[in-house]
């Protein structure tokens, strides 16, 4: 069981932990680069800087490539839609919308809307936290 997790935990995030280790690591040597100006060694500073860049562009690199991962997904049922359905009629105003700019903005509402009701989910949250604090028991029990 532990290892179907860790496999659906791969395909969900497949660089999740390259990246983390190339971001630590640059701040890592960002940390040795800030101590290399105090004590004002400057060959020990172009050395970090040089490994700074090449560390970036991996992690830069990483991103890129962890951003394709999660599109094609996408991408591909989006292909097998548009097999099956290549437009979507929109009965109200009656216009004829192509398949892929129907899914791409059902995709972004999705996460707009999500990241929207973030703060209001934590307003909620909290106004029930503090009502609940406010109403006190009408009789008193031993």
């Amino acid at each position: 069981m532990n290892a179907i997790s860790r496999l659906i935990g791969y395909f969900k995030n497949p660089h999740g932990q390259r990246i983390q280790k190339l971001k630590e690591r640059y701040q890592e040597l960002d940390e040795l680069s800030n101590v290399a100006v105090t004590i004002e060694d400057r060959t020990a500073y172009r050395s970090l800087q040089a490994e700074m860049r090449e560390v970036f562009f991996d992690y830069l690199t990483a991103i890129v490539v962890d951003s394709i991962y999660r599109l094609v997904p996408h991408l591909l049922v989006l292909w097998i839609i548009s097999f099956i359905l290549p437009t979507i009629n929109i009965p109200l105003i009656n216009w004829q919308v192509n398949i892929f700019a129907f899914y791409f903005l059902a995709y972004f509402t999705y996460y707009i809307g999500g990241w929207l009701i973030k703060p209001v989910k934590k307003i909620i949250k909290l106004s029930l936290r503090n009502n609940s604090n406010i109403t006190a028991p009408l009789f008193k029990t031993k």
